[in-house]
């Protein structure tokens, strides 16, 4: 922690920031995804507590972006008001603003060619991740949009924090792409969520036979959701899952515990519904007599 002081010291210099803080505090963390800076304002200062990654990976890069949103606060012309600023439990919106004002910083770094664990490509992930009501090749634009940017206002952050679309031409979001689908079952899913994505009420009223039959037939079965499907499951081992694949079709994906070789079931409105119920017994029993041997 005496290297983080003496660094600090340095970027406070180098960014002309020494008369404007008084007092730096550090401390550690064992991440660097867990470093932070928080402000205290006094009537002619700041006074800035750093918490900081306990490695020298990068320390110069950690250290110097950290400052730089210290040094965005004090710059007359970002015009920051935490008035403005989006609130925490503005979950989607604070994070958005939260990637984007960190781009603004990351990329500065890169023009400075100063090392940095942010680098772009990392950041872009993360405000890729960030943007979940968009498609990737759009989301790709925004970023680009933003890392290129010599300046912004905090205002302007803002702004692109509520409406991202804002930044730069992209399009009409799709809210059929399949990164888009996939990033909603990510955070939200159910049985039930994945069963409402069948427009074909002939082929969810099988789905749900399917899933009856188990229930009754099957015992000590349990049936739940991950962000893809629906799993079939007993003693912690899956042993069938069920994907919506179309409005009118089903995958159901069979396993077997000796061969673990896959069999894909198709089940659509003239599916053999009986087949497909007995195909799912044999593959519980199946799993069920192999784990009794155990």
């Amino acid at each position: 922690m005496d290297k983080a002081v003496v660094v600090v010291e340095d970027v406070l210099t180098s960014l002309r920031m020494r008369d404007s803080v008084r007092q730096v505090y550090t401390e550690e963390t064992n991440s660097p995804w867990n470093e932070k800076v928080l402000i205290k304002r006094r009537k002619e200062y700041l006074d800035v507590k750093m918490t900081v990654w306990n490695e020298n990976l990068y320390l110069y890069g950690r250290i110097y972006r950290l400052l730089l949103y210290i040094y965005d606060v004090l710059s007359p012309s970002f015009q920051y008001d935490s008035r403005r600023a989006p609130k925490e439990e503005e979950a989607g919106v604070w994070e958005l603003y939260s990637q984007i004002w960190g781009a603004y910083v990351d990329s500065r770094l890169e023009r400075a060619r100063i090392p940095n664990f942010y680098d772009r490509l990392l950041r872009r992930n993360l405000l890729t991740e960030a943007l979940r009501d968009f498609e990737w090749k759009q989301s790709l634009v925004i970023f680009d949009a933003l890392w290129s940017k010599n300046s912004l206002k905090h205002s302007e952050i803002v702004q692109y924090a509520h409406d991202p679309a804002t930044v730069t031409q992209i399009g009409t979001p799709n809210p059929d792409a399949l990164e888009v689908k996939i990033r909603s079952f990510l955070k939200e899913h159910s049985v039930e969520k994945h069963l409402e994505r069948l427009t074909s009420d002939v082929v969810k009223g099988m789905a749900h036979e399917i899933l009856n039959f188990t229930m009754y037939h099957c015992k000590d079965v349990l049936i739940g959701s991950s962000y893809y499907g629906i799993h079939f499951g007993y003693k912690n081992v899956i042993f069938a899952e069920m994907v919506v694949e179309g409005g009118d079709l089903l995958v159901l994906t069979l396993r077997d515990p000796h061969t673990h070789v896959p069999t894909n079931v198709t089940v659509t409105e003239t599916t053999d519904l009986e087949a497909v119920q007995r195909g799912v017994n044999q593959a519980f029993t199946a799993h069920f007599l192999d784990l009794q041997s155990v």
